[in-house]
Parts: C-alpha cells; sequence; structure tokens
C-alpha cells in the first residue's frame, strides 16, 4: 500500500509541475493546463484514500472479522479498484482537454476522440509510431476497464513503458497491483508530450 501512495504522490507533483511550467509561459495556455488541474485534483482524492486504508488496516483496534489470506486479498482488490478509477477520469480528463486543444487550435478538425487526435498528430509528424502504438494500448486498456470489467475480449502483450499487462478472451487482464496508477502518470506525462509537440512542431526529444 506505501508503494501505491508514493506513487500516487508522484502523479500529484508531476501534475503541479507541467502545470506550473505551461502557466509560466508566455503564450496563454490555461486550455493546455486545465487537464493537469483535473488530475492533481483526481490524484489527491486518490491518495488520500489509499492513506486512509493504510490507517484503517495497520490500526491495532481494527479487526475485520476475517482472516489474514483473506484479508490481503480484499486489501488487493480495494487497491486495484482505486487505481482504476484515478486511471480511467485521468484518461478522460486528458481527452477532454485535448479536444479543447484541438478547437482551441484549429487542428484535427475531422477528429473527434483521442484515439483519431493522436493518429493525426502521428501522420502530422507530432510523434512517433511507438509513441501513437502506446496511445492506441492505452485507450483500449482504458475501455476494457470500463464497458468490460476489464475483461479481456483478446490476446494481446501490451508493454507501456515499463508496465506489461497480459491480455487473454474472457480472462481478466492481468498486471502489477500498481498497473493502474502508473497507466495514470503514464497518460499525464505523454499528455504534457503532446501538448510540447504541437508548440515544437514534432516529437519532443527524449528526456525534455
Amino acid at each position: 500500500m506505501h508503494d501505491l501512495v508514493e506513487r500516487a504522490e508522484l502523479l500529484i507533483e508531476e501534475s503541479r509541475l507541467f502545470l506550473d511550467i505551461l502557466r509560466s509561459d508566455e503564450k496563454d495556455k490555461s486550455v493546455e493546463a486545465m487537464a493537469f488541474t483535473m488530475v492533481h485534483n483526481k490524484a489527491m482524492i486518490t491518495r488520500e484514500m489509499l492513506h486512509l486504508y493504510q490507517r484503517l488496516w495497520s490500526s491495532d483496534r481494527f479487526d475485520a472479522g476475517i482472516d489474514e489470506e483473506k484479508m490481503g486479498e480484499e486489501m488487493a482488490d480495494r487497491a486495484v479498484y482505486l487505481g482504476k478509477m484515478l486511471f480511467i477520469e485521468t484518461l478522460s480528463a486528458i481527452e477532454h482537454s485535448s479536444k479543447k486543444v484541438c478547437r482551441s487550435r484549429c487542428i484535427f478538425k475531422d477528429s473527434q476522440h483521442l484515439r483519431g487526435i493522436m493518429d493525426a498528430s502521428r501522420d502530422a509528424g507530432l510523434m512517433g509510431e511507438d509513441r501513437n502504438r502506446q496511445w492506441h494500448d492505452i485507450i483500449t486498456v482504458r475501455n476494457l476497464a470500463v464497458h468490460d470489467n476489464a475483461i479481456s475480449d483478446r490476446s494481446k502483450r501490451c508493454v507501456i513503458g515499463h508496465l506489461t499487462i497480459s491480455m487473454r478472451p474472457n480472462r481478466m487482464m492481468k498486471g502489477p497491483l500498481h498497473t493502474y496508477i502508473e497507466l495514470a502518470r503514464i497518460v499525464n506525462q505523454n499528455y504534457y508530450e503532446w501538448v510540447c509537440s504541437l508548440d515544437r512542431g514534432g516529437p519532443v526529444p527524449p528526456g525534455q
């Protein structure tokens, strides 16, 4: 649980950093920055909930009325649920903001969804095939988590950053306990990268 709290704190710090950078820009970046405010708030709530569970489960006065093994399973289920909600809401915030950015800049007018925006960005030379594939995998994971209770309809092995997510038909997706929180961080970072690419006219160089 402590590891998940730390990862949520990293997302809070990163969203605050990206927000500050965009706010300090000479050009008005309020539309682009809006997503980071939303992500920051959602990550704060997730961290608070994880903290509450952590304190509850570690309290000497807490008696769940179940054995230790069952308790561990329930702890993991709750942690995964909180991470999943954070990931889904983070990607929703990013999609909402991406559409507004496209409208404000009058670009990619025919792209109505996040997948289309990222495909148009690839076609315009703003990202490479690897980053575009990552966006597609992220959207696939989100759609399965939202519409199919994270149960896959395909055989696929997604490598997103340092995460590996395994999919098999009619089975729940498998990955580390921190998968959803890390996916939220990757989405947050990729959105910032995309915003920067719009100004640079091309992909962000590694390490920037």
